[in-house]
């Protein structure tokens, strides 16, 4: 037993009708979610940041509208450096730690509105503690909006959490009983890209967005020719992490 858990980030919704870089956001999400739910249920949904390029009430609500026709599954919405967390909370988006069964995923906010660089403060730190030591879940997956390492893409890497392994120290320092064994893996976005890596042991994974996508590897803003996509987490009871990256067959034209 165990759950399955969707993993989707950086759909960039923009007003009604509009694009963005030639593609139609809203279009290339709902490609993403119908071939997600094709063939699986999910237990849980988590949405890691930049929901919006035009940060407005309705764009949120225009999305958690679309997700709910696909999936009544909880969700939890964090915000990217695009967003605008007011908006958010003001739309009614779920932005609470999942619990799960054995499994909780809890937020980590890393960022700042209209800022593009991550930012975690002593008080996020402290926030993501209180979660895993209030839930009686046994596992816990980190999400957050920006990298917590370099991932070879140099402008990209300038914005990433600086301070990863002070804060993996910060989760992991004597607390509670069990805290400091609770996390087992930790998602983000802001790549627009699939990214494995390991922070000491812990496994770290990238999402391609459910937009555009950018290039592995470039040195500045340089857009990729593959496809959206989004991520399947499957949490076993006995804290056991899978994970796997999925793409659309097809995505909406974009421009050059």
């Amino acid at each position: 037993m165990g759950q399955t858990v969707l993993q989707i980030t950086d759909c960039h919704l923009v007003r009604a009708g509009s694009k963005l870089l030639g593609m139609d956001t809203q279009a290339s999400l709902e490609a993403v979610l119908t071939h997600a739910f094709t063939n699986l249920s999910v237990s849980g949904i988590v949405v890691t940041g930049d929901i919006a390029h035009t940060p407005q009430r309705a764009v949120y609500r225009r999305f958690f509208s679309t997700l709910k026709q696909f999936s009544d599954a909880p969700v939890l919405c964090l915000p990217g450096n695009h967003d605008v967390v007011a908006e958010m909370v003001a739309a009614g988006l779920p932005m609470a730690p999942l619990n799960l069964g054995a499994w909780s995923v809890v937020p980590l906010d890393s960022h700042i509105d209209d800022m593009p660089a991550a930012d975690v403060s002593a008080q996020n730190c402290h926030d993501v503690r209180e979660a895993m030591t209030a839930t009686a879940a046994r596992h816990c997956l980190l999400a957050t909006h920006h990298p917590l390492v370099a991932i070879n893409s140099p402008w990209l890497d300038k914005d990433r959490i600086q301070n990863a392994a002070e804060l993996l120290d910060s989760l992991r320092k004597p607390g509670p009983a069990g805290l400091a064994d609770k996390l087992r893996g930790i998602v983000f976005g802001h790549a627009h890209q699939e990214v494995f890596a390991r922070l000491e042991r812990l496994p770290l994974f990238g999402t391609p967005s459910t937009c555009f996508q950018f290039m592995p590897g470039s040195t500045g803003f340089t857009l990729d020719e593959r496809p959206p996509g989004y991520r399947w987490l499957r949490l076993a009871d006995n804290g056991r992490l899978s994970s796997d990256v999925c793409r659309v067959d097809f995505f909406p034209e974009q421009s050059k």
